[in-house]
């Protein structure tokens, strides 16, 4: 986790001396960076202009937010992520699979015609204010302001990943039922097996936290391969999947996104390439926020992104 954000939010604050030592103990030598046009030597540039007067302040926002959710980053990563020109788009989804067909030597070979339904991706406007307060600004806490700004991009990212989960857990074509039994790794063997019936493979699981405490303590002890992993914090791979771990709440009507109650579901099993896709017209960015200290107060960070399921078969919902 950076601190540099609140580093020079300190810097813009303070006074000629103690600006010069925070400057020397925080900033590199050898960091660069453009101005007007240039580059130059951060050092050489902070002792120089004010700190507002250059985009130090605006970057490292800017980073900060995207730390803030990188550290809840789920579903970007599990499904296709597609740049998006307009408001919304079409795609078009074709059979699930097909066979060839025989014909005698030197015979015709028929065209293969199939009907193309299609799933429609329309972007929506996501959008949070990190809350930070004049007085944050004029008492200092620029620790108290990153952590703020970092809380914001964690938001967003979260937002997304509450967006998806819920489209996936409305629209999952399988479901498999544990009975409460056998409800760890036998759970995913058992949901990999319902997508493989349908023509479709198997490489992501996404958790709910209890599901993923559950996987791993069959793990523990143990001399299974991963298990050492597990003892120092990692969450190893298993049966060819690659685990996920989501912590939002759903906002589905039909489902439950737990896994300590019977009807609950815990976790979904996804053929990723072919479960759904997440669309992007604009990507996490900063508004309202000219006045790189002052507008600290007013800055607003949004994004517009899509989703959509797109073979349903294609997900299996593991249910408690």
């Amino acid at each position: 986790m950076t601190k540099e954000l609140s580093r020079y939010l300190e810097m813009a604050y303070a006074g000629p001396s103690e600006k010069k030592r925070l400057v020397q103990r925080h900033v590199p030598k050898e960091l660069a960076v453009v101005h007007d046009g240039k580059t130059i030597r951060a050092r050489e540039l902070l002792l120089t202009e004010a700190v507002e007067a250059t985009n130090l302040i605006q970057t490292e926002v800017y980073k900060t937010i995207l730390e803030g959710a990188n550290q809840a980053t789920c579903f970007r990563e599990v499904l296709p992520v597609v740049g998006m020109k307009g408001n919304s788009f079409d795609w078009p989804i074709g059979e699930s699979g097909y066979y060839a067909v025989r014909v005698p030597e030197g015979a015709e070979i028929p065209r293969r015609v199939q009907e193309y339904s299609k799933r429609t991706f329309t972007a929506y406007k996501e959008t949070t204010r990190p809350e930070i307060t004049r007085e944050m600004i004029e008492d200092c806490l620029f620790d108290v302001v990153e952590a703020e700004v970092r809380k914001g991009g964690k938001a967003i990212e979260n937002k997304v990943n509450r967006d998806v989960l819920t489209t996936l857990l409305d629209n999952a074509g399988n479901e498999h039922d544990t009975g409460g039994s056998n409800q760890g790794v036998k759970a995913v063997a058992g949901a990999i097996g319902l997508n493989k019936a349908d023509d479709f493979g198997a490489d992501v699981v996404v958790m709910h936290p209890d599901f993923a405490s559950k996987y791993l303590t069959e793990f523990v002890p143990t001399a299974y391969a991963g298990a050492s992993e597990v003892m120092k914090g990692g969450s190893p791979g298993f049966l060819g999947m690659k685990p996920y771990i989501c912590s939002v709440t759903d906002n589905s009507d039909t489902y439950t996104w737990d896994y300590d109650t019977d009807g609950e579901i815990g976790a979904l099993v996804l053929d990723s390439s072919n479960a759904g896709a997440i669309g992007v017209r604009r990507d996490i960015s900063v508004e309202d926020y000219k006045d790189p200290i002052h507008d600290l107060q007013g800055m607003t960070i949004t994004t517009r992104v899509a989703n959509n399921y797109l073979h349903a078969n294609a997900i299996c919902r593991i249910e408690y």
